[in-house]
């Protein structure tokens, strides 16, 4: 059998170092590829969506703090906006409980993911953002440093009352417990707070503007 002289095995070396070249080239660009579908593949389900639902999806995503895209993909499950905007507030004023795990073994205190939690009810501000924002155990970072006083949110506030409607609401010597029940009606959409105004210029009381929801609850 001849005897391959170096020149020729050097060419052949040369020859399958391209082919593997070539081979993994191939196999990167698969790769890149599947990784660019789940993108496309999420934009694909936003367009989808119709014209409103885009416009919708749009606006949840601005006050929920996400992309557009994950607001669609939870539209296109529920198929109803309510749901889909519980889902996006959990998501937001919580920490899946996997990320919580996953953090505190980055050195996260789990407690300082809990209050992190509480104070995103409190200040309307994303759970998980508090929470990288107080930093790990060890900087040994104060919630003071986080969150101001000015961000805390009354019981009101958080009910979705304003500032200027709680205010209007002690001017008519309301007390706070009077104020989240008329914050519970608005939430209800029994009334409008116009009209909550003038009943309460017309001399009824809050526990009268209650009864008002129980019977019309009853009659339903």
């Amino acid at each position: 059998m001849k005897k391959p002289k170096r020149k020729e095995i050097g060419i052949v070396a040369a020859v399958v170092l391209v082919l593997c070249l070539l081979a993994g080239t191939g196999i990167f660009i698969r790769n890149h590829q599947k990784q660019e579908k789940p993108e496309e593949k999420k934009e694909e389900v936003y367009q989808s969506l119709s014209k409103s639902d885009r416009e919708t999806a749009d606006l949840y995503a601005q006050l929920y703090e996400t992309e557009r895209e994950e607001v669609a993909k939870i539209q296109t499950e529920t198929k109803d906006w309510e749901q889909t905007g519980r889902e996006l507030e959990q998501a937001f004023f919580t920490i899946p409980e996997n990320t919580k795990y996953q953090m505190a073994k980055e050195g996260y205190s789990l407690d300082d993911l809990e209050q992190a939690e509480k104070l995103s009810l409190k200040t309307g501000r994303k759970a998980i953002e508090l929470a990288r924002a107080k930093g790990k155990a060890s900087e040994n970072k104060s919630w003071s440093e986080v969150v101001k006083d000015s961000e805390i949110l009354s019981t009101e506030e958080q009910l979705g009352l304003t500032k200027e409607q709680i205010q209007q609401l002690k001017d008519k010597s309301l007390n706070k417990e009077e104020r989240m029940e008329v914050a519970v009606l608005l939430l209800n959409e029994t009334y409008t707070f116009e009209e909550v105004l003038e009943k309460l210029d017309a001399g009824k009381t809050v526990e009268e503007l209650k009864d008002r929801n129980r019977n019309k609850t009853g009659t339903r």
